[in-house]
Order: C-alpha cells, then sequence, then structure tokens
C-alpha cells in the first residue's frame, strides 16, 4: 500500500516536472521570438533612416546640408541618434563660420566631399 502511494506521488510529480519543462521551453521560444521581431523592426527602422539620409545628401544641388534640414526631414531621433545614422550613412560634419560669430553644422558624403577631409 505505502510503495502504491510513493509510486502515485513519484508519478505525480514526474508530470509536474515533465509539463513544468514543457511550459519553459514554450515560454522561452515566445520571448525568443518575440525579441526577435522586435530587433528586426528596431534595424528596419535605422536601415530604411540611413536610405533616407543617403538620399538627402545626394541631391545634385547640395553637396552640404544643415543638421536643423536633415533633422527636418528625418524625424524620429535624438539628435546624437541623428548624428550616429548619419556618420553610418557616410556622411562627415563640417562646421561653417556665420555672421554673428555663430557656427552652422553641416553634413555631407563624404565621396562627395573629399576636398573637406584635410
Amino acid at each position: 500500500m505505502q510503495s502504491t502511494i510513493i509510486a502515485v506521488e513519484l508519478g505525480t510529480a514526474l508530470v509536474a516536472g515533465v509539463v513544468s519543462l514543457v511550459v519553459a521551453l514554450i515560454t522561452a521560444l515566445a520571448t525568443g521570438l518575440q525579441q526577435r521581431h522586435q530587433l528586426r523592426a528596431e534595424l528596419r527602422t535605422e536601415f530604411m533612416a540611413e536610405e533616407a539620409i543617403r538620399h538627402l545628401l545626394l541631391h545634385e544641388h547640395w553637396r552640404l546640408r544643415t543638421f536643423e534640414t536633415i533633422a527636418a526631414r528625418i524625424g524620429g531621433f535624438e539628435d546624437d541618434e541623428l548624428r550616429q545614422l548619419l556618420v553610418r550613412s557616410g556622411a562627415i560634419r563640417v562646421f561653417r563660420a556665420e555672421d554673428g560669430g555663430s557656427e552652422v553644422e553641416l553634413w555631407g558624403l563624404r565621396e562627395r566631399n573629399t576636398d573637406r577631409l584635410d
């Protein structure tokens, strides 16, 4: 009788352990898939922003664009995030003195501004 009770308790513990293991595996898989999807969406957003930046900086009339113009056209990013996207897009930063002593931050593609690399 006591061995039957022990066998039932052992069987119950094994079933509970297997169920716990299956639930943990399913949870881990679902979490991993959700994180993968989220990362892809974030990378896609950054990739599309880099493409838009390159297109903006390839405009035939302007070799350089002000940071304010770029920020106005490429929304949704903090200033430093946008600067990082500009660098990843192949852009360089140049400062131009304005009347009154202030400087304007300009950006242009490296391949279109090789004369400014010195």
